[in-house]
């Protein structure tokens, strides 16, 4: 015998499969039923463990954030059916001390009709009464600022102006009838004209990455050096803080993640009654397998509601941990180990099944031919 059959020998020996012989071996009916559902089983599980492969699975870990010294943007996107948009205004104060009173720089407010649909026309009348060129004694027109802190041209022409001029002082604008600009302009007429309105607030505020609060309220606010005041007056149209949040998003929003209060719809028992949101903000992060890096904020927010001042108040603080989330594939050997597992586990659990249906059906017809022989 040559080298290689005795080689060929030896191997032979080794075999752990051996094979019955054709004329030695049974198919029964039970056994091609419990073929053909092996197979369907291993086709299906395996559909599956394809269909898992081709999907990257998010693991997330926490870490300490270590990005402090940032800012972080707000978007907002709020209806307040009962609320007139020229009432509205946004401020921010936070932990580090610092005041926006009118943080509306990239906020738009939509004018909204008692049924919620937008108005259309939203001519501001006041564009038709504009100063005059010139006072009574001939000189170019320079409106007062009746005490308030005047702008660097020295002149309040418009009743926005004075408004402004009296902020700057801290002052609060109770009487606008008594100021010629206003009065030109129509200001309590038009505010008035908005009674029954409502408005859609949509944008972001820029604020620093510490704990503070941000507020929509009714009337207006004003800096007195160091607080924020609220403050409404009889002349302006009646309104409450009834709410519907359509998206309330730290950062950008990232795929996959749904902001908590998205949907919240919150009616005002009463038109003094103040929401609100107490925000604990997390950053997050997003690791591609490709390498890119997505950076935004998650929150988790409980909501309350007291008879006050009305107002709609988000009071958010900041972890000083990040979830990072990163993107991970199964690798192609865990996908062929995991089908081999699904064959040989099926393959194994269905012959055990047939072997066990084969032998009782053996034992039962030896039993009949035991009782037609007696």
């Amino acid at each position: 015998m040559s080298r290689f059959g005795k080689l060929a020998a030896r191997l032979q020996r080794l075999d752990a499969y051996a094979k019955p012989l054709e004329d030695f071996s049974t198919r029964t009916l039970a056994g091609g039923v419990l073929t053909v559902a092996a197979m369907l089983a291993v086709a299906v599980l395996v559909g599956l463990e394809l269909m898992a492969h081709g999907r990257a699975d998010l693991v997330p870990s926490l870490v300490v954030d270590r990005e402090r010294a940032e800012k972080m943007q707000i978007s907002l996107d709020i209806t307040l059916p009962r609320a007139p948009c020229a009432v509205l205004g946004v401020a921010v104060a936070d932990a580090a001390g610092e005041l926006q009173a009118s943080a509306v720089q990239h906020v738009s407010r939509t004018r909204l009709d008692s049924s919620g649909a937008v108005i259309s026309d939203t001519r501001d009348d006041s564009e038709a009464a504009k100063p005059p060129a010139t006072d009574a004694a001939g000189k170019p027109y320079c409106g007062s600022c009746y005490g308030g802190v005047a702008p660097d041209s020295g002149c309040c022409n418009t009743c926005v102006s004075v408004h402004e001029a009296y902020s700057r002082r801290g002052w609060a604008f109770t009487d606008p009838d008594s100021i010629e600009q206003c009065v030109r302009e129509g200001y309590v007429k038009r505010l008035r004209a908005q009674e029954g309105e409502g408005c859609r607030m949509q944008g972001y505020v820029d604020v620093n990455k510490v704990a503070g609060a941000l507020r929509i309220s009714g009337g207006e606010t004003v800096d007195t050096g160091g607080s924020l005041v609220h403050r409404s007056y009889d002349y302006m149209p009646s309104f409450d803080f009834s709410h519907t949040i359509h998206s309330l998003a730290f950062g950008r929003q990232l795929p996959g993640l749904r902001s908590p209060l998205t949907g919240v719809t919150k009616p005002a028992a009463t038109e003094h009654t103040r929401f609100q949101y107490f925000v604990k903000v997390v950053g997050s992060e997003i690791r591609f397998g490709n390498g890119t890096v997505a950076r935004s904020n998650e929150y988790a927010a409980t909501e309350f509601s007291k008879p006050s001042d009305p107002g709609l108040h988000l009071m958010y603080d900041i972890s000083p941990m990040r979830v990072v989330y990163t993107e991970h594939r199964r690798s192609l050997a865990t996908l062929l180990t995991s089908i081999c597992a699904i064959v040989g586990g099926i393959t194994t659990v269905a012959s055990l099944v047939d072997a066990s249906i084969f032998r009782a059906e053996r034992a039962l017809r030896r039993k009949q031919e035991l009782g037609k022989h007696h």
